[in-house]
């Protein structure tokens, strides 16, 4: 049976069940659902966000920073996966490093906490939450927090938050299919259903995505992008109790399926290996929503989620026994919030809960991990005058391996007219080690190079030495540390104004103060050339920059949106050493020492980046056109020259630009075809950028019922 009808079958027996559910119930006039479950839903008057405040909030009074990409932005864009659709966005910068993650502010992506419907993904790799595991097919709309969030969502959000909001069901009867064909044999399916009866509300989506992948050195063995297979099947059920009193249950479950052959070479013989992943991904979300009176609402949350990775290698020399190994991850996790209005001038948010960590890998010593993590927050709004809102927060963290965490922030907005408004906001965000930053113990069966964690550093390499293995030792290991977590404190600026109905324009500043940043530095060589890796902690990082974006609507049917980001990085004790005269360059043969006009700040950092986006109808016709453009300068790719900071040409990847173009044509009235182009200019950087696989060209056709 085929991968398609599999997917077809599984998707079909979903619905069957739903349908069974819903048909259960006794016909009533169709609900208001989503008004009951928000206590502030009443005062929608435009874009309504809740991932800034915790609770549903006006776009526009929304004291930080605050983007906001709606259904029909993703549309019509026709991107595939989130990762695509990011890309896009004025000040997020993809980063491909053992997957495809963003930057936020100049911070990795393992600083920025990505959600769906408020609870929190897990399964990253290397810090990197990989964003083309995401479907977009049921999104409604994505909001991105830019600066640290700790205040109200804990560990991961020094950077900021990207929450993905999925659609709720809103008609009586909604089916969408729709099939996408696309350049290196890549097709995605999907399928969707929603239903309203009575007091029951119900949505179905699966999507499959399969492609051959690609290759940009066909003189290696395997692909530079290997093939794959996903699946993802996500699901809401709503249902109103009692007066006052509802529930809704989320639910997702994704697989993926990937296969590929690596080689290297050694003492002139070439080596090759069948590697097979596979991954899944599971998570289920049940709510309870109580409105206890006007401007008063409890809202139970449990999210529970699970991630599993089975890797298998095999091949090589002979005679090697195949290697097997997997990765578990897990959270239980239970909250408890209250959003009241108390009179005209403050909404209170406040909230407690209890969250369970458990890591199972054989790359991890011992094996088996875990820890505890409770929290209190509290966020008060104070709208001070018709011109002045004030907003404080704070959450205390009890984490069981590092004890207390305070992270307060508060943020200022003064509206001087209705159109213009200037916002500023102070804040700290914190970050815990994860387990494999503490408890790796991993030698790659490939490339032979070890990554071994903080916390047994000197015990594990001590074994290493007495093995034989190790050459050379780079650093002092009896001044090495368990790392601690990271923390930060951040400033925001911002003004928006508008000048008439058809232009917007946005300003604003960071600048932020991380402190014990963990980085990955080569602690040793081993005999094989291979060097083995740990983690350290950064004393004194700074990030800063400039935003400045600027929309303009020259018509109702045409959209120009143009975005640009200055970005500055640096290591505050790198900055002391090339004063004092500690770092050195090499030019001609000979050794000098460096300026600051040589340090080249952190590595896989742009300086410049910016955006475009231009949308707008074809004359005489009811087809529209996209036209997305993404600008990155150079940037740091790796150490060359051994001091390990950014300082020579040698050590940057080239700038680029990347262009996407999309066409969408109705056919009639439930039926829209778009085709497109992705990488335009067929950019390549096959050694540097390998995830760029060059110009691609894509079909899509969808039918809806709406």
């Amino acid at each position: 049976m085929s991968g398609n009808t599999c997917f077809i079958l599984r998707f079909a027996l979903g619905a069957t069940v739903l349908f069974g559910l819903s048909g259960s119930v006794l016909p009533e006039a169709a609900r208001a659902q989503e008004a009951a479950s928000d206590s502030l839903r009443n005062y929608e008057m435009e874009a309504v966000v809740v991932t800034a405040t915790r609770s549903p909030s006006v776009l526009r009074d929304v004291p930080v920073p605050t983007r906001v990409i709606p259904a029909e932005q993703i549309q019509a864009r026709a991107a595939l996966r989130l990762s695509d659709l990011l890309a896009e966005e004025p000040g997020m910068v993809l980063s491909h490093f053992l997957g495809t993650g963003i930057q936020l502010q100049g911070l990795d992506p393992a600083y920025t906490l990505i959600l769906i419907d408020g609870e929190p993904v897990i399964g990253r790799n290397g810090g990197t939450l990989d964003l083309d595991r995401f479907t977009i097919t049921d999104i409604a709309s994505i909001e991105v927090v830019q600066g640290p969030s700790s205040s109200l969502y804990g560990s991961e959000a020094l950077a900021g938050v990207i929450n993905i909001r999925t659609r709720q069901p809103q008609e009586p009867f909604r089916a969408l299919v729709g099939v996408r064909r696309q350049t290196h044999g890549t097709e995605n399916l999907t399928a969707s259903l929603e239903g309203m009866m009575g007091r029951y509300a119900w949505r179905l989506n699966a999507d499959r995505l399969q492609s051959d992948g690609y290759d940009l050195h066909p003189e290696a063995p395997g692909l530079t992008g290997p093939g794959y297979e996903t699946e993802t099947y996500s699901s809401r059920f709503d249902v109103s109790l009692i007066s006052g009193l509802s529930a809704r249950i989320n639910a997702r479950f994704a697989t993926e399926e990937q296969r590929n052959v690596r080689g290297f070479q050694q003492e002139g013989y070439a080596f090759t290996f069948e590697e097979n992943e596979q991954r899944s991904d599971l998570s289920l979300s049940p709510s309870l929503i109580w409105q206890a009176g006007i401007g008063n609402t409890w809202t139970l949350r449990n999210h529970l989620s699970d991630y599993r990775t089975e890797s298998l290698l095999s091949g090589g020399i002979d005679g090697r026994e195949p290697e097997y190994s997997t990765f578990d991850q897990g959270i239980r996790k239970l909250e408890l919030q209250n959003d009241q209005i108390l009179g005209t001038w403050l909404l209170l948010n406040t909230g407690a809960g209890i969250q369970r960590e458990i890591v199972e890998a054989g790359r991890i010593a011992g094996v088996s991990r875990s820890n505890r993590t409770s929290w209190l927050f509290s966020q008060q709004q104070f709208i001070l005058s018709s011109t002045i809102d004030l907003t404080t927060s704070f959450r205390i963290d009890h984490h069981s391996d590092y004890g207390w965490q305070l992270s307060p922030k508060a943020g200022f907005m003064l509206k001087s007219r209705e159109t213009v408004r200037f916002r500023a906001s102070v804040g700290t965000g914190f970050k815990a080690p994860t387990f494999q930053q503490l408890y790796m113990d991993y030698t790659n069966p490939v490339a032979g190079y070890s990554v071994i964690g903080s916390a047994d550093a000197s015990a594990l390499l001590s074994e290493l030495e007495s093995s034989g293995q190790i050459r050379s030792v780079m650093t002092d290991l009896a001044a090495f540390e368990t790392v601690v977590p990271e923390s930060s404190v951040s400033y925001n600026l911002s003004a928006d104004t508008d000048w008439g109905p058809a232009v917007h324009l946005h300003v604003s500043g960071f600048r932020n103060h991380v402190r014990d940043l963990i980085e990955t530095l080569p602690i040793a060589i081993k005999t094989n050339g291979m060097q083995v890796f740990s983690y350290v902690n950064l004393r004194r990082i700074v990030t800063q920059g400039l935003n400045a974006e600027i929309s303009w609507r020259p018509s109702a049917s045409s959209r120009l949106a143009l975005g640009y980001q200055f970005l500055d990085t640096r290591d505050l004790d790198v900055i002391e050493g090339i004063d004092n005269g500690e770092y050195f360059g090499r030019q001609n043969g000979r050794d000098f020492r460096l300026g600051r006009s040589d340090y080249g700040g952190l590595f896989g950092r742009s300086r410049h980046t910016a955006s475009l986006q231009f949308s707008a109808d074809i004359p005489h016709s009811s087809a529209d056109i996209h036209i997305r453009g993404a600008l990155k300068s150079r940037y740091g790719f790796g150490d060359q020259n051994g001091n390990l900071i950014l300082d020579t040409d040698q050590e940057y990847v080239d700038g680029h630009t990347l262009w996407n173009v999309t066409l969408n044509q109705p056919l009639s009235g439930f039926a829209q075809l778009q085709i497109g182009l992705v990488n335009a200019l067929d950019h390549i950087n096959a050694n540097q950028i390998p995830s760029l696989s060059g110009r691609q060209v894509f079909a899509a056709l969808t039918l809806n019922t709406r």
